[in-house]
């Protein structure tokens, strides 16, 4: 393992410290523009040239991380070593299991990679998906889509940590980008990537599915998320069983185990997550009820933010209960930014809105970084 390393380290608080001087630069461009710029027409292309450099970057940082002291990292790292020193093995599709992340893992064990290459490989993933996903939902500013990002307050965790978790969740987010534009066939294989990546985006697979077809008024999404609230309470070990006993994924079953009924700690009951999923639901609400905007493409992605996330509210009790809240969590960049680039919800001072909500954003995921944890 290595000791030491001329990589630079990389923190969450140097991620958000990067975010926040790429959000001035972008925010003195903003006051510069003329009004109206990030709603002009989808026809009208951003540049893209400069955020898919920041992109490469990340990529860069985050696959040449050290080793040790990140959570995962360090197990990946260990059983990345163990297959490279005992052999890769063959490639076998199995549907039923995480497929894809094995194929990949084996891919790079034959192709000679070392862990820092396996890593760069998967953070190549985790990042250039989500920026081909972010170029299609807000094409006239890729560059605010690709901070709401970075700015986001997990952005760090499962890019260094939890990593199939995000790069599945990212997949899906491109196979979102890919149905909405009615290509269909390849947004369902991409799902399906996604879930050979890491089981669990069949939450958001389904929410978005119900989104589609029985809670196709995103008013019953948001109602359903505030009853999770007061259900979590009455019924939150009951549902943590019933979702362990679907059998769908093994660590459910795992993490059930260490249920915690204590309400005021934060190896108990998550207020603190609560309060940061409830930022995108008001946010929601915000645009859709208080400026009266309309898109029906929004309307989908926040019903399934809201759907994917009550199931995390009635079980936010379980252990590792962040990387279920990410389930829905990983719609957070494109909710903010979809408005402010496809909507006209503050005209005529669309330019200045984007950077104090840019700002917002970041300034919480900061202040929970630096003052909570």
């Amino acid at each position: 393992m290595e000791e030491e390393s001329l990589i630079p380290k990389i923190t969450p608080l140097g991620i958000l410290y990067v975010a926040g001087f790429f959000i001035v630069i972008e925010s003195v461009l903003l006051s510069m523009s003329a009004r109206g710029r990030l709603t002009r027409s989808v026809e009208e292309k951003g540049a893209f040239f400069f955020p898919l450099l920041i992109s490469i970057f990340f990529t860069w940082w985050i696959g040449t991380r050290p080793y040790s002291g990140y959570g995962d990292t360090i197990n990946y790292y260990m059983g990345y070593q163990s297959g490279l020193a005992n052999g890769a093995g063959e490639i076998i599709v199995n549907f039923g299991a995480e497929w894809v992340w094995s194929a990949l893992t084996i891919i790079c064990m034959n192709s000679g990679l070392d862990a820092t290459g396996y890593f760069t490989v998967v953070a190549a993933g985790y990042m250039l998906t989500a920026m081909w996903a972010i170029k299609k939902f807000v094409p006239t500013s890729p560059m605010i889509g690709l901070l709401f990002l970075i700015s986001s307050l997990f952005f760090f965790s499962f890019g260094v940590n939890g990593i199939r978790n995000g790069l599945a969740c990212h997949l899906l987010l491109l196979g979102m980008a890919f149905f909405m534009e009615d290509k269909r066939v390849i947004a369902g294989v991409i799902a399906l990537l996604a879930m050979g990546v890491h089981r669990s985006v069949m939450l958001p697979i389904a929410a978005s599915i119900a989104g589609m077809t029985v809670v196709r008024n995103p008013k019953y999404a948001f109602y359903i998320w505030l009853a999770s609230i007061p259900l979590s309470f009455v019924l939150g070990g009951f549902f943590t069983g019933f979702l362990a006993g679907l059998g769908v994924d093994d660590r459910m079953a795992s993490y059930a185990e260490g249920y915690n009924d204590n309400v005021y700690t934060n190896t108990g009951y998550r207020w603190d997550f609560l309060l940061y999923s409830a930022i995108g639901v008001y946010y929601y609400w915000h645009v859709n009820l208080r400026k009266k905007k309309r898109d029906g493409w929004y309307n989908l992605i926040a019903t399934t933010y809201m759907l994917s996330n009550a199931v995390w509210v009635m079980i936010n009790r379980i252990e590792y209960s962040n990387r279920f809240a990410y389930l829905s969590w990983f719609l957070m960049p494109v909710l903010f930014a979809y408005p402010l680039c496809n909507m006209k919800a503050w005209e005529p001072n669309q330019n200045e809105m984007a950077s104090k909500i840019l700002f917002g954003y970041w300034g919480i995921s900061l202040f929970m970084y630096t003052f909570y944890w």
